[in-house]
């Protein structure tokens, strides 16, 4: 049987959850020696990327750079697009988020994580105006042209899955469950600049300046436990960078009189989050949509409450291993806060519904092998 060329196209990928799910990937190769004999595999990466520094650390070969700046990428794709196809004898491309603009007689099979699509009523970019709007808008009309020209997506979410066919009529999909999370790095403590306090509870909001998290509720939060005498602090791992949502969340911590509830810690290294998530007691995952977060993973795994959003894309995974909260509410967000501390049967038969749910997940090469077996599939169907 002839080998697949199989270009794997991480060259969206510069930061964030999406490197890690693509180091996943490659660690996978490595770990079952390149798992799929019928394959060969060339990769696109950007240059200084976790991704570029993982392959020089292991000795890996097969790939080329492509720019880090979005439109000088697509550029690049599409000017030079039908040379790397022919040198390299590529038979399909798996574009791990997002799609390349190489020439569409090579199958093209994509991962779609752009929750905001699939609810064009969802007012998603609503702290943007004038031309960074309209920037926001052309590229998410892109990203909507880039699905329809796929030959299959893959999908982390099935209620996304399933807007995808509603709204797009779009039918070739696969639904993949993320890989149960697994740290093998070293580990280091987290350590709180002041400490972690006996009697304290703590809620863990792990993400930056991201508006879409709400995490402008939580000194409104705050205030109100505050108010009822409720010991209870929040971790945000948002950076000390003086930007202006930064700014305005400063504000606000002051005006609520919440400054030592608070902590602000910046980046959390991975070698870290054991330790962080050892020491803490909730979860707040409040997105108005997600396509699927870490977050739930994580704290399923270290047997944390997971206190999220009630939208449809949260129900769709967590199921009924979380506890839903208006996100708009800091009421029903204060008497969920309560009822965790409080009750404690109540709490474990989360926790145990938690743990049957991640059961069902895949294991890093279980979910490869799962993405591989599609792709092959796309390519014997063109």
């Amino acid at each position: 049987m002839k080998k697949i060329n199989l270009l794997v196209n991480f060259g969206t990928l510069k930061y964030g959850g999406g490197q890690n799910v693509a180091l996943n990937f490659i660690s996978s190769l490595l770990d079952l020696k390149n798992l799929d004999e019928t394959i060969n595999y060339h990769f696109v990466i950007v240059r200084n990327s976790q991704i570029h520094k993982f392959f020089l650390e292991n000795n890996m070969k097969n790939y080329f750079f492509v720019p880090s700046n979005p439109l000088l990428r697509i550029l690049f794709e599409f000017l030079f697009g039908r040379y790397i196809i022919r040198k390299y004898a590529i038979d399909i491309i798996y574009s791990y988020f997002g799609i390349g603009l190489y020439p569409k007689n090579i199958p093209q099979v994509t991962g779609s994580a752009d929750s905001n699509l699939y609810y064009p009523d969802i007012k998603f970019w609503s702290q943007y105006s004038g031309l960074k709007l309209f920037a926001k808008k052309i590229i998410d009309r892109y990203r909507i042209w880039g699905l329809k020209r796929s030959a299959g997506i893959i999908f982390e979410n099935e209620a996304l899955e399933l807007q995808c066919h509603n709204l797009f009529n779009i039918k070739e999909t696969k639904f993949i469950k993320p890989s149960i999370f697994v740290d093998k790095n070293k580990f280091i403590d987290f350590n709180l600049k002041y400490g972690f306090k006996n009697g304290v509870k703590y809620g863990l909001f792990l993400c930056g300046w991201q508006l879409n998290k709400n995490i402008m509720k939580i000194p409104e939060i705050a205030k109100k436990l505050k108010s009822e005498k409720i010991k209870f602090e929040f971790i945000l791992t948002a950076p000390d960078n003086n930007s202006k949502i930064h700014n305005e969340f400063l504000n606000k911590i002051k005006k609520y009189e919440v400054e030592g509830m608070v902590h602000i810690v910046g980046q959390v290294k991975k070698e870290e989050l054991s330790s962080l998530y050892n020491q803490i007691d909730l979860v707040f995952l409040l997105s108005k949509l997600e396509s699927f977060s870490n977050n739930i993973i994580e704290a399923w795994k270290f047997k944390k409450i997971l206190l999220v959003s009630s939208e449809p894309w949260a129900k769709s995974i967590c199921r009924d291993g979380a506890l839903y909260v208006n996100r708009e509410s800091s009421s029903d967000i204060l008497k969920k806060i309560k009822t965790i501390c409080n009750d404690e049967i109540f709490k474990n038969k989360i926790l145990d519904n938690a743990e049957k749910i991640l059961q069902s997940y895949p294991t890093i090469n279980e979910r490869t092998k799962q993405e591989l077996n599609y792709i092959k599939e796309i390519y014997e169907k063109n």
